[in-house]
C-alpha cells in the first residue's frame, strides 16, 4: 500500500526561482500555442505573464535576502520595477549588447502590456495599440502580436542565462 504524502495547507506554499522559472517557460509555450491560433489577446496576455514570471525568477534566484525571507517580493506587476530590481542585484551592464537588449525588450513589453489585460476584449487591446501606434494602417494586430511574442521570447531567453547562475 503506497504511503500517504503530508499535503501542505494551500497557504505555507510558496514559489520559489524554479517554479518562477518553469511557469513562465510554461506561459510562453502557451502563448506560441495561442499565437498561432489567432488567438492574439490570450497570446500577448501570457507572454507578457511570461516575462514577469522569468524576472521574478531571476530575482529570486539572484537575492538572497529574497530567498531567504529577510525582504518582501513584492513588485505587483510593473515589468520595468522588476527589471530596476535585477539591474540593482548587479545584474545588467551597459556595454553588454545582450543587456541592452533584455532593457529594450522589457522596455517595449511594458509599453504594450498591462496585468489587467487579462479582463480586457480584443477589441479594446486593438484599440489601445492603435492609439500608442503599435497597430496602424500598415501594421496589423496580428504582426503586433507576433512582434511582441518575439521580444517576449528575447527577454525570457536572457533571463534564462541570468538564472543559471545563482548568488
Amino acid at each position: 500500500m503506497p504511503r500517504k504524502q503530508r499535503v501542505r495547507p494551500l497557504t505555507s506554499l510558496a514559489l520559489d526561482g524554479e517554479d518562477y522559472r518553469r511557469g513562465a517557460l510554461e506561459r510562453l509555450d502557451n502563448a506560441g500555442h495561442l499565437l498561432r491560433s489567432e488567438r492574439f489577446i490570450d497570446a500577448v496576455y501570457l507572454a507578457g505573464r511570461a516575462v514577469e514570471g522569468m524576472l521574478r525568477a531571476v530575482i529570486w534566484n539572484r537575492d538572497r535576502d529574497i530567498r531567504e525571507g529577510r525582504k518582501s517580493f513584492d513588485s505587483g506587476h510593473q515589468l520595468a520595477e522588476l527589471l530596476q530590481s535585477v539591474a540593482d542585484l548587479g545584474l545588467l551592464r551597459a556595454d553588454v549588447r545582450r543587456d541592452q537588449k533584455l532593457r529594450d525588450g522589457v522596455q517595449l513589453i511594458a509599453r504594450r502590456w498591462f496585468n489587467n489585460m487579462r479582463f480586457a476584449s480584443s477589441r479594446f487591446v486593438h484599440t489601445l495599440w492603435w492609439a500608442l501606434g503599435i497597430v496602424t494602417d500598415r501594421w496589423t494586430f496580428k504582426q503586433a502580436a507576433y512582434e511582441f511574442y518575439d521580444a517576449c521570447s528575447v527577454v525570457i531567453k536572457r533571463c534564462e542565462e541570468l538564472c543559471r547562475t545563482r548568488s
